[in-house]
This record gives structure tokens, C-alpha cells and sequence, in this order.
């Protein structure tokens, strides 16, 4: 390794502790500091949320290593801990995945997923995947393993469509050096427990609402021998739920106070997004620039009762309302 890359380092013993790991995805740089804010150790950086909600395309391979690049640099710019980012299937051959792995690194990335797909790929999820054959995907991974300038950790993801061809590629992967291993879509408890028992290392089980895979709860997975937990879409579907639902109402009413209770408040949002902007490095001479401007506010600091709301604001309000009025 040439470089230090903290956020590989700090992932790297996040997997090297005795606890779990659950990991929730992202889709913009809003969601990840939320994810952050809530209380989550990492995140993820999903390529189907982010086909989504920067493209509005599916999961299919339209997204290249230029937005991803971009959008992983301005994620891990805005958050305090480490980003994992879903890189696809290295977006073309060898040499893609060569830089594909610079440019991740540069990012400041702490990990990312490589997978067998071919392309255009799909969603691990979906139907009619189709994967490469195991040695030009073994010729990619060890390219990106050998090419790391860094600390960033490699996760290597199989497609394979039945589970015995799935076990033999992470074993394989596993032997090669990759991270961590993830066998997507797994499709039943027989299968989770077959990965958990047969494939060796650190492994990732990535869970769907609607999807192929059990929803066991993360205590459950990780005892079956899951490292790491993916919440890959529950914040992008929760806020397209959201979203609409209460979009509707403001229509039928005609009247934002109808949806009041069900919304931030201004001065909770500024604070929120004010506060991350100069707790980041350099933040407190970009705040004395600017009168007026919230507090920075790391996202370890902020009230248990309003995630919104540093706990120093939340402190100094209670200590006011017991002050005797004049």
C-alpha cells in the first residue's frame, strides 16, 4: 500500500472486531449523512438507488464510473464514517476495473463491490442475470486486488444462479485474496446456511424488501456467519413511500400545514445541513466567515430526542425554560 486511505482502515477493523456489522444504503449525499445521523457505523452507497434517483433508470448498467466517482466523492466528503461503494461489475474489462479502483480510492472510499455480472447487468435481485465465466472474472478481481494503492477494502460479489456455483466462486474469490465475499439473491434459509457454513472469510448477505432473500433479523444472519448485514434499498423506499403518501395530501389540501407534523422544520433542516458542512475539515473558519451560521454539529453530538437538533441546542433550551420569567 502507497497511500493511507483512514476509511480503509477504519472499515478494516470494523471487520476485524467481534461484532456485526449493519451497513444501510444510500442513494445521494443527503440519504448517507442521514444514514449517518441515525446512528449506523458505515454506509453504502447503492448503484440501484443511485441509478434511480440520479438517472431515473434501472438497475441495468447505465450509470458509469464518472457519476460514480463523483457522487462517492461528495459522500465521503459530507460523512464521518466509512463509505462502501457499489462499483458494478468494474463498468467494462481489466483495464476498466484498474481504474475503476483508482478512482474509488481517490474518491475516498473505504470498499468496493465488485461483481461477476455481465453487461448489461441486473439488479442481484431480479431475473435473467447472467454472470461471466469464473476465470475472466478471477483475471478482473485479481486486477483489482494488485492495482489498490490504498488501504480500501475489496468486496468480491457472485450472480451465480444456483447456490453450488455461488459457494464455488467466493471460495474462490476467498483463496484470491477478496476482503470480503457476498453471494447475492440467496433464495432460501438452506442456502443462507449453506454460504454461512461452507464459504470462508468475511461475508456480506444483502436483504430486500420484496426480494429473493429471508428477512432474518440481523442477529440471526450474523450468527449464521454474515459479517456484515446490507440494508441495500429501505431508505430509498421508505422515502419514495414517504414521498408520495404525504405529496398527495399537500395536493388534495392545498395547504402545507396539513402535513406539518410529518415534516422537518426549517430551522431543524438548517441546523442539519449547516452543522455537517463546517464540522468537515476546515469547517470552523468557513463558519466565523459567515455571522449567523448554525453550529457545527458532528453527527455523534446531536439530541436522542430530535436527530435534527445538536444536544448542546437541546441542553441550552431546557436550561432557558427553567429560567423564572421576568
Amino acid at each position: 500500500m502507497k497511500s493511507t486511505n483512514r476509511m480503509g482502515d477504519r472499515f478494516r477493523s470494523m471487520l476485524a472486531a467481534s461484532a456485526g456489522i449493519e451497513l444501510p444504503g444510500c442513494y445521494d449525499v443527503l440519504s448517507a449523512m442521514l444514514l449517518e445521523r441515525a446512528g449506523f457505523p458505515a454506509v453504502f452507497m447503492s448503484g440501484y438507488g443511485v441509478a434511480a434517483s440520479f438517472l431515473g433508470n434501472p438497475d441495468i448498467g447505465l450509470t458509469s464510473l464518472v457519476e460514480t466517482s463523483l457522487l462517492a466523492k461528495n459522500i465521503s466528503r459530507s460523512i464521518h464514517v466509512p463509505l462502501v461503494v457499489d462499483a458494478d461489475n468494474g463498468y467494462g474489462n481489466e483495464d476498466n476495473v484498474v481504474r475503476t479502483v483508482h478512482e474509488l480510492e481517490s474518491a475516498g472510499a473505504g470498499a468496493m463491490i465488485l461483481e461477476d455480472q455481465v453487461f448489461p447487468k441486473r439488479c442481484g435481485h431480479a431475473a435473467n442475470k447472467a454472470v461471466l465465466p469464473l476465470e475472466e472474472y478471477m483475471r478482473k478481481l485479481e486486477c483489482a486486488l494488485a492495482t489498490r494503492e490504498t488501504s480500501m477494502c475489496i468486496v468480491a460479489r457472485t450472480d451465480a444462479l444456483s447456490i453450488d456455483e455461488g459457494i464455488l466462486r467466493a471460495k474462490r474469490f476467498h483463496a484470491a485474496g477478496a476482503d470480503v465475499t457476498l453471494v447475492d439473491g440467496l433464495p432460501s434459509l438452506e442456502a443462507l446456511k449453506r454460504v454461512g457454513d461452507e464459504v470462508p472469510g468475511h461475508k456480506i448477505i444483502n436483504l430486500i424488501y420484496g426480494g429473493k432473500t429471508p428477512l432474518l433479523s440481523a442477529n440471526e444472519l450474523h450468527d449464521l456467519g454474515f459479517k456484515i448485514v446490507l440494508y441495500s434499498t429501505p431508505a430509498l423506499y421508505t422515502a419514495t413511500h414517504t414521498m408520495i403518501q404525504i405529496m398527495r395530501v399537500l395536493r388534495e389540501t392545498g395547504r402545507l400545514d396539513s402535513i406539518s407534523e410529518q415534516s422537518v422544520h426549517f430551522k431543524d433542516f438548517q441546523h442539519l445541513i449547516e452543522g455537517g458542512y463546517f464540522s468537515r475539515s476546515g469547517g470552523e473558519a468557513l463558519r466565523r466567515a459567515l455571522p449567523g451560521a448554525m453550529p457545527a454539529t458532528p453527527p455523534q453530538s446531536v439530541s436522542a430526542a430530535n436527530p435534527f437538533v445538536p444536544e448542546r441546542a437541546t441542553q441550552r433550551q431546557h436550561a432557558l425554560a427553567s429560567l423564572p420569567a421576568e
